[in-house]
Parts: C-alpha cells; structure tokens; sequence
C-alpha cells in the first residue's frame, strides 16, 4: 500500500515597493528628475512608472529591469510627473505598486 502525503500551501503577502521620493537634478535647465526608493526583500529587478496627469492617473512603465535603488529620467518637457516603482519578487511575481512620489512640476525654467 502506498502512504500518501498531504500538506497545505500557503501563500506569502507580496512586500510593498516603498514609496518613492523625487528630486530635481541639478541644475534645473537639465530638467530631469531622481527617483529612488528602499530596497525590497527578496526583489529581483525594480520598474519604474510615471504619470503625468494625477497621483491616481494612469502610469506607463519608464524602465524596468533596474537592480539599483535609484534612476533618473530622461530630460522632461513642462509638466506635473508622479512616479511609482514596482519591485520584482522572484521570477514570476511582481509586488504592488508603491505609493505615488510627490508631485514634481517641471516648468519652463525650473524643476520643483
């Protein structure tokens, strides 16, 4: 007679990607903006998303595959940007979006 084992799974919560925080480079004519945010555990890769209409609005992804804590953006035209950060977690999982970053406003002369 075969013995039969039995177990139960039991999923794990995905961690939270950490709310990232934004700043302007120096100087402002470069108009671009930092993002960087605390390591995830167990995180694979991290991608990064923005908005630029509301914190709430709809994101697209500005890169992904990232290792490090931190990326900066291309140069940006005028404009109110919100940013997200998704970290990877194994190789199939992505956790929840972090909190939207503080609203950066790009204007004609400066970065805010």
């Amino acid at each position: 007679m075969a013995t039969v084992n039995s177990g139960e799974a039991q999923a794990q919560p995905l961690p939270t990607a950490s709310t990232p925080t934004a700043a302007c480079t120096s100087p402002a004519s470069a108009k671009t903006v930092k993002i960087s945010w605390t390591a995830v555990s167990h995180a694979t890769a991290y991608a990064v998303y923005q908005s630029n209409t509301t914190a709430s609005g709809t994101y697209t992804v500005q890169t992904s595959g990232l290792t490090a804590t931190s990326w900066t953006t291309a140069a940006l035209a005028a404009g109110d940007y919100w940013y997200e950060v998704v970290a990877d977690v194994g190789s199939n999982w992505a956790s929840a979006k972090s909190a939207a970053s503080a609203e950066r406003i790009i204007s004609s002369s400066s970065c805010s």
